[in-house]
């Protein structure tokens, strides 16, 4: 298990990935799917910052990431890279 100290250098990082990854979301169109995993990020992260917080974290950006890789085999469309603008 890890520490708590490493879990407050680790969780804003996982976070970020995760808005990041829910960001992507809403580039590719998917905007009401991008809102509902981002309101879960915000309510996740707002709770305690434990191994449950990390794991949901992990999970929003595994959601957000798979649901872009099949928008973007279903229109045909590149995956917007991470931290590009619409």
């Amino acid at each position: 298990m890890e520490s708590g100290s490493n879990l407050a250098a680790d969780l804003p990082i996982v976070y970020r990935a995760a808005l990041d990854a829910v960001d992507g979301l809403s580039q590719i169109g998917l905007r009401r799917e991008a809102t509902k995993l981002r309101d879960e990020a915000i309510r996740a992260y707002s709770r305690a910052w434990d191994e449950k917080c990390r794991r949901k974290l992990e999970e929003i950006q595994g959601k957000a990431v798979a649901a872009s890789a099949v928008e973007a085999t279903r229109t045909g469309r590149q995956l917007p890279r991470a931290g590009s603008a619409a």
